[in-house]
């Protein structure tokens, strides 16, 4: 599938604040990693998130650390599509985190959010004073593993939130929220302030999605891959996908085990003086 870079970017930036991209993955690539998803689900403990983990029925699962479960998923999180719409709101990004969501039947409606490293913005005091949305520090991914309806939960999300750096008002986005439904295999992009909720799911049946999480290189990550990835797993990454990891990340280091002379400034020192 061709995309259109600049209007996705432009659709996250200052359009709606999301690109719904239908046929984005194949297919095969979709079934497999649902295929995945489900296998993880059944066979992994039990794990829910903030949102639903205080059910005392299970309505929901989360499968965390996918980058070393399946190489379907590092070829879904590096896709160079992908990759050149989120460089080019973000900069030079790195994997926060690559998870998948199972909702069971039954499963209640998320409360608005917004996603890290914005998640705890209902406590300003956190944050630095001034903070606004002239920039993002995070773009999300959402990979539709089964159809998205309205009867089975499909996400809804406030278009233009993401211009506001505020945690959701409820009364607000139950009534400017729209749903965005599709079939298996859609890439839902959104910047991590757009005010967002899962909904509940009527249906008799489960439903899957990926949830990826881009965030600009100086943000700490949400999953810590250095422990998280096997050794084996590490061994095979593609350069592309070491570098979303940070494997390749000079700092934070030692700094008395550096080299006596910093490299820091030489590229665009050349640039200025053609040294």
């Amino acid at each position: 599938m061709q995309v259109d870079i600049e209007h996705a970017i432009n659709d996250l930036t200052i359009g709606p604040g999301y690109a719904r991209l239908e046929g984005f993955y194949s297919p095969e690539q979709t079934e497999e990693a649902r295929r995945l998803v489900y296998q993880l689900a059944e066979s992994e403990p039990h794990r829910t998130t903030h949102f639903l983990g205080n059910e005392k029925v299970p309505t929901q699962k989360r499968v965390w650390n996918l980058i070393d479960k399946g190489r379907v998923f590092q070829d879904i999180a590096c896709d160079e599509r992908l990759l050149a719409i989120i460089e080019g709101i973000v900069g030079d990004v790195r994997l926060a985190s690559f998870a998948a969501n199972v909702l069971f039947p039954g499963a209640p409606a998320q409360e608005p959010h917004v996603d890290y490293p914005y998640w705890d913005m209902h406590r300003p005091e956190r944050f630095p004073r001034g903070l606004n949305a002239s920039f993002f520090l995070e773009v999300e991914l959402l990979v539709m593993l089964d159809d998205f309806t309205i009867e089975n939960g499909a996400t809804a999300l406030m278009p233009h939130s993401h211009h506001r750096a505020e945690w959701p008002n409820v009364a607000e986005f139950d009534h400017k929220s729209v749903r965005v439904v599709g079939p298996a295999g859609t890439l839902l992009l959104f910047p991590a302030l757009t005010w967002h909720a899962g909904q509940a799911n009527r249906g008799k049946h489960w439903r899957a999605a990926l949830l990826g999480a881009y965030t600009a290189k100086f943000v700490k990550p949400l999953e810590d891959w250095e422990r998280g990835v096997s050794p084996a797993t590490k061994e095979s990454l593609s350069p592309r996908m070491a570098h979303l990891l940070g494997f390749d990340d000079v700092y934070p280091a030692v700094m008395d085990q550096l080299p006596a002379r910093s490299s820091e400034g030489t590229r665009a020192k050349e640039g200025v003086y053609g040294k």
